[in-house]
């Protein structure tokens, strides 16, 4: 059920104060398998224990740390939306929507210059065209300045960079932090390792990270 997480989070989407009625509807809209109320109540505690819920007169609203998770959400589907208006509409090559990343391709020639071209969380040494320019603080987040910090990037490979962005990878204190999730899969990832790239200038990155996203527990 970890992904219950995501359409709680999404409930508040048009409302900044709901009740639990409106969660419980909301989920039964999407979520693909019956749920009972009691156990939706129960998911909504976990988030409320860690701080991306409140509760106050009778109504859920989301703390400033939730809102992050919710704008986070709501990025992933605009850009959903966005591949499907491209790959269908018939002018598409002449009018594609496009996000516009100028500060992007500056950021990834400074990793293939400057650092090993190693994914940061296996230590996999690939070629670059495995290799992806992560944000270590998802880049919806992230204020204009720190768009243009180099040490907002890292090298990983295309499984480490989805299951960071997923929260089931973090780091903290320049330690490999493994959620509880994975452990049901077939994956070696070793908790506790050293991560060689964490440093004064990219610890505040990976803290937000470990903070807002990252979750070492089973939903």
């Amino acid at each position: 059920m970890h992904d219950i997480f995501y359409y709680i989070i999404n409930s508040f989407i048009f409302n900044e104060s709901i009740a639990l009625e409106d969660i419980y509807n909301y989920i039964n809209l999407f979520y693909d398998e019956p749920l009972e109320i009691s156990s939706v109540k129960t998911e909504i505690f976990k988030l409320i224990r860690r701080k991306l819920i409140s509760f106050e007169n009778n109504k859920y609203t989301l703390t400033t740390e939730g809102n992050v998770v919710l704008n986070d959400q709501k990025l992933y589907h605009v850009r959903i939306i966005i591949k499907f208006y491209k790959k269908y509409r018939k002018d598409r090559k002449k009018f594609a929507l496009k996000e516009v990343r100028t500060e992007q391709s500056r950021l990834r020639n400074n990793l293939k210059n400057n650092k090993e071209h190693k994914c940061v969380m296996c230590r996999k040494f690939l070629p670059l065209c495995l290799l992806e320019t992560a944000h270590l603080k998802p880049r919806c987040s992230l204020k204009l300045p720190e768009k243009e910090d180099n040490n907002v990037c890292e090298f990983m490979c295309r499984y480490c960079h989805k299951l960071y962005d997923s929260g089931f990878l973090g780091v903290y204190n320049g330690l490999l932090k493994v959620s509880l999730i994975l452990k049901d899969y077939d994956l070696t990832y070793q908790e506790n390792v050293l991560i060689n790239c964490y440093n004064e200038r990219n610890k505040k990155y990976f803290d937000f990270h470990y903070k807002y996203i990252f979750n070492g527990t089973k939903y």
